[in-house]
């Protein structure tokens, strides 16, 4: 991780670098981690609870939920990958009691996102799974998401597969800000404040027809 950040210094900011940074200390700091934990369990809560819907976290299905997206959209940026995350564990949470990736999301300024997601997102460029690439349109920094290796078969069941199909074709047509004013309706998000994770029992609120 430390070694991804300094080589791509360029393409990220200073307080994107230096936050980045910090918790790569934190981790190597963290006897827990030395001794052997994962990146992935060490961000990631692994007790099954409310908060990640009973699930602990499973790092390969946030990655291929992740390449799903990438490879279904011509143009995906990252704002709207944290979206459409979202619903899909919130609705197959809904439907099934279990969320897909045991991901806990966070109230943020544009919406629910993946805790820790900068740090998910950076193990996952550190793997060679998929990268964020920087870009400026028009004057307006843009974040899209590039996958670097290919879908994986058999992480995600037929039924998880349905459900990303089924949330990709709703916001099909919707750009970043559409998806995050539409994500700033849901009652799990009205009800939380800044920071504060949402919990996967506001998902029986979510309709999306």
């Amino acid at each position: 991780m430390r070694t991804y950040l300094k080589e791509n210094e360029i393409v990220l900011n200073i307080r994107q670098q230096r936050k980045l940074l910090e918790a790569v200390d934190k981790i190597e700091r963290n006897a827990e981690y030395r001794s052997g934990g994962r990146l992935s369990d060490f961000f990631s809560s692994n007790v099954p609870c409310e908060e990640n819907g009973f699930k602990a976290f499973d790092y390969d299905k946030f990655c291929a939920m992740v390449l799903f997206f990438a490879y279904r959209s011509t143009e995906l940026l990252k704002t709207k990958l944290m979206k459409l995350l979202n619903y899909s564990d919130m609705i197959f949470y809904k439907e099934n009691g279990i969320s897909i990736s045991g991901v806990r999301y966070a109230h943020l300024p544009y919406g629910p996102v993946p805790e820790n997601f900068d740090i998910l997102l950076g193990a996952m460029a550190a793997d060679h799974i998929a990268r964020i690439d920087v870009f400026y349109d028009n004057g307006y920094e843009k974040h899209q998401v590039v996958p670097e290796e290919q879908m994986p078969e058999g992480i995600l069941s037929e039924k998880e597969l349905a459900v990303l199909e089924r949330i990709f074709e709703k916001f099909a047509d919707f750009g970043s800000v559409e998806i995050s004013n539409y994500s700033h309706k849901e009652k799990g998000y009205h009800d939380t404040k800044q920071g504060e994770i949402i919990s996967y029992a506001y998902a029986k609120e979510i309709e999306l027809n």
